[in-house]
C-alpha cells in the first residue's frame, strides 16, 4: 500500500458498488491523521512543485501506457502493468487532493495555483483508466460466456487467475456484485460484502432518510433555488438535464462540462477544492457545495432545493 511519512495512506477504507458506480468512504479521523502527514513533507515551495510535478510525471505514464497497448488484446504482463502504473499515480493524486484542505490560508493561496495546474492536467486519469478497464473487460466478456458488467465485477485477483486459465467466478455471484457490493480495505486485508451486507454499510455510512439538510464544503459562493437532477453518467442522463436546474452527481469530470453550463448550481458527493467541480465552479462562478458524501442518495429528480453555498448546505423545500 502507498505510504506517507512511512505510514500507509489510509488503516481502513470502504469502497461500495452499485450498477457500475463507486463510492470511497474513509473516517474523518483517517483523513485528518493523513493531512498532517501530508503538511509535514510538503511544507515548502520546493516540495510543492516536486508533488505537483510527481502528480504529472505519473499521470503522463498512464496517458502513454493506454496510448501504446490495446486493451482488446492484452497480456498478463500488461495488465499487471496497467495496474501499477494506477496504483503509483494514486498516491499523488491522493496527496494533491487533500493536503489543500490543510495548509494554512497563507500557505493555501501560495500553493493552490501550482496544485490546481496539476490537477487540470491529471484530470483526465480516472476515466482514461476506466474506459481502458472497459475495454479489457469487453474484449474477456467476448472470449467467453460472460457480460462485460460481469468482468468488471471479478476481483484483481480474479482476473489474473483468468490470465492463469482459473475458471472465473459464477456469473450468479458477478451479476450480484454489479448490482451492490463492497470491499473493506482494513490493514492490507480485504473482505467484500454484497446484497443485504451492503445495506447495512450504507446505513452506518449514511444519515436518515428524510433529512431536510445536507452539509457540504464550499466550492464557490452564491445562493441558488431549483429543481434536482441527478447525473450519474452525463453520456445517460445528461440529454434530459433542463436550463436553470441543479446538478446532482456523485463527483465531475470533463465530460459534465455541457450539463454544468446548464446547471443553476450543483452539488456533489464527493471532492475537495482541488476537485474539477471546485475548480469549475470558480471558473464559471456557479453556487457549489462539494464533499456532502450524501447527496445522490437524499434528493431525487424534481425536488425542490436551495443551495447555499455561502453557509455549505442544501435545504430540501419539498
Amino acid at each position: 500500500m502507498n505510504k506517507v511519512a512511512g505510514k500507509p495512506a489510509y488503516n481502513q477504507i470502504i469502497y461500495v458498488y452499485k450498477n457500475g458506480i463507486t463510492d470511497c468512504w474513509v473516517s474523518v479521523a483517517g483523513k485528518d491523521d493523513l493531512g498532517k502527514r501530508l503538511i509535514k513533507v510538503y511544507k515548502d515551495s520546493q516540495s510543492v512543485k516536486k508533488l505537483s510535478a510527481a502528480l504529472k510525471g505519473k499521470a503522463q505514464e498512464v496517458f502513454s501506457f493506454i496510448k501504446s497497448h490495446n486493451p482488446q488484446a492484452i497480456s498478463l504482463k500488461d495488465y499487471q502493468k496497467f495496474w501499477q502504473l494506477a496504483g503509483e499515480y494514486y498516491l499523488p493524486h491522493l496527496s494533491v487532493k487533500y493536503i489543500v484542505d490543510y495548509f494554512s490560508e497563507a500557505q493555501l493561496k501560495k500553493f493552490l495555483p501550482i496544485l490546481e495546474e496539476a490537477r487540470l492536467f491529471s484530470e483526465p486519469v480516472f476515466r482514461e483508466i476506466e474506459n481502458f478497464m472497459e475495454k479489457i473487460a469487453a474484449g474477456i466478456a467476448r472470449q467467453s460466456k460472460y457480460n462485460r458488467e460481469q468482468i468488471l465485477s471479478t476481483t484483481a485477483a480474479e482476473l489474473i487467475k483468468h490470465f492463469h486459465g482459473v475458471k472465473l467466478p459464477e456469473k450468479r455471484l458477478l451479476t450480484a456484485r454489479y448490482a451492490k457490493s463492497a470491499i473493506l480495505v482494513d490493514r492490507g486485508e480485504y473482505k467484500t460484502y454484497i446484497g443485504k451486507e451492503v445495506n447495512k454499510i450504507e446505513d452506518i455510512l449514511s444519515p436518515q432518510k428524510g433529512a431536510k439538510i445536507i452539509k457540504g464544503s464550499i466550492a464557490y459562493k452564491g445562493i441558488s433555488t431549483g429543481l434536482v437532477r441527478l447525473v450519474i453518467d452525463p453520456k445517460k442522463d445528461g440529454a434530459a438535464f433542463r436550463q436553470g436546474e441543479i446538478l446532482v452527481t456523485g463527483m465531475t469530470r470533463p465530460e459534465f462540462l455541457s450539463v454544468i453550463k446548464k446547471a443553476a448550481a450543483f452539488i456533489t458527493d464527493a471532492g475537495g477544492i482541488l476537485s474539477h467541480a471546485a475548480i469549475i465552479a470558480r471558473e464559471l462562478k456557479k453556487p457549489c457545495v462539494i464533499g456532502t458524501h450524501v447527496a445522490t442518495r437524499l434528493l431525487k429528480n424534481g425536488d425542490l432545493v436551495e443551495v447555499d453555498a455561502n453557509k455549505g448546505i442544501i435545504r430540501i423545500l419539498k
